[in-house]
């Protein structure tokens, strides 16, 4: 597989910045599973045509997360 080498097609992702996203977990697996899961509903939204396809899924939902739009449970606190 070929990388990109070009840099109008390498955008890397660094917004929110990781320490913002890290007040909102400590755990950085769980932010990526949270954003994974928030990013493929952001997709099926964009897919239903709800929302602009120019969004960026998992920048958007990294953004959400940090923003503190997004609530989570995180594991070991499940609510009984």
């Amino acid at each position: 597989m070929k990388r990109r080498e070009s840099a109008d097609t390498f955008m890397p992702m660094n917004k929110p910045p990781l320490d913002e996203l890290l007040h909102v977990s400590t755990n950085r697996y769980v932010l990526a599973i949270v954003a994974a899961k928030y990013a493929r509903a952001i997709t099926d939204k964009i897919n239903a045509g709800l929302l602009d396809e120019g969004i960026k899924p998992v920048s958007k939902g990294l953004e959400d997360i940090s923003a503190g739009k997004v609530k989570f449970t995180p594991p070991g606190k499940r609510i009984k």
